[in-house]
């Protein structure tokens, strides 16, 4: 049986089982990549984004599985994962928590459904419920202090900022946030663009789930955000994760990208002593941000690939 849980009311026993069946099946995919602790993670559910729709979908008495569903305002793609504990599949709990994820995707008018998988299992069941495969991506893991020093780019300055955004940079951080979409996609698989309300939305979310956002940015002479990185501390735990690092295209190739992470890494391992660790994703087609990374230390430690399931 699939029931529908309200995450921001529910015990927190019921949060923590989802968590616990999370880390499990992370592990059983990618066993060399951390995840959240047990307290961020019960947080992360308590309070999902603000802006459009989400819905927690769980199966069995006791829970054996549960399925997300977010619905972002203003495109036609909705974002599932469906997470079985392991020792419980092949018995129809991952397709009866897909079929009740895609009644939502329906009812809110959306035509493509995309998710992730990392290993054999999801592949076969992408495959057995009609999805197709998509990009890679690469989870890699960096053992403070990054390796090489910040190079500052003449013409450019370096700015960091914790927490919201200072009124005066707020469109231009905007707007630069969505340099992050240049980067190929899944065929049919939109992403939500970032404006200034947006990026007011997402600093609430994260101050309400107890985490620090930390965001340094490169300033051209103009004043404007034309790079920038973002960087996520959970209140507990070693291990902080890289959420966004992007350069806007007309500044490429000037050596800014390496200069906003290892100066944010910089600050991080200062200010920060109690991280150890700091984890980040990017697509396996994005060769130069893999190749910065690499440079500064980070390691692969998983690998995930995009499913698509089009909605007819």
């Amino acid at each position: 049986m699939i029931i529908e849980v309200d995450t921001t009311t529910a015990d927190a026993s019921l949060l923590l089982r989802l968590y616990e069946i999370r880390k499990a099946c992370n592990a059983a995919a990618n066993p060399d990549e951390p995840i959240e602790d047990a307290a961020t993670g019960v947080s992360l559910l308590r309070r999902p984004r603000m802006g459009g729709s989400h819905h927690y979908l769980v199966a069995g008495d006791p829970i054996v599985g549960f399925s997300s569903v977010d619905l972002p305002p203003d495109i036609a793609t909705a974002f599932v994962r469906v997470y079985v504990a392991p020792g419980h599949r092949r018995q129809g709990t991952g397709g009866a928590l897909l079929d009740a994820a895609v009644a939502h995707a329906r009812a809110a008018d959306r035509t493509v459904l995309t998710g992730l998988y990392g290993d054999d299992a999801g592949a076969a069941f992408v495959t057995a419920r009609g999805g197709r495969a998509g990009q890679t991506a690469i989870r890699s893991l960096l053992r403070l202090p990054a390796v090489g020093e910040p190079v500052p780019v003449p013409g450019f300055r370096a700015v960091t900022w914790i927490g919201p955004v200072g009124d005066a940079l707020l469109a231009s951080y905007a707007q630069a946030r969505n340099a992050v979409h240049d980067a190929p996609s899944d065929a049919g698989v939109q992403w939500p663009h970032a404006n200034a309300r947006s990026v007011r939305e997402e600093e609430e979310t994260v101050a309400r789930r107890g985490v620090q956002l930390r965001v340094t940015a490169i300033l051209d002479q103009a004043g404007a955000v034309v790079a920038y990185t973002q960087v996520l501390v959970p209140a507990t735990g070693d291990v902080a994760f890289t959420e966004e690092t992007a350069v806007v295209p007309a500044f490429r190739r000037r050596g800014l990208a390496r200069w906003v992470k290892l100066e944010s890494l910089r600050l991080l391992a200062a200010e920060r002593p109690e991280v150890a660790s700091v984890g980040t994703t990017n697509a396996a087609v994005n060769t130069g941000m893999l190749a910065v990374n690499r440079a500064l230390g980070f390691r692969p430690v998983g690998t995930w690939t995009s499913a698509v399931l089009d909605l007819p």
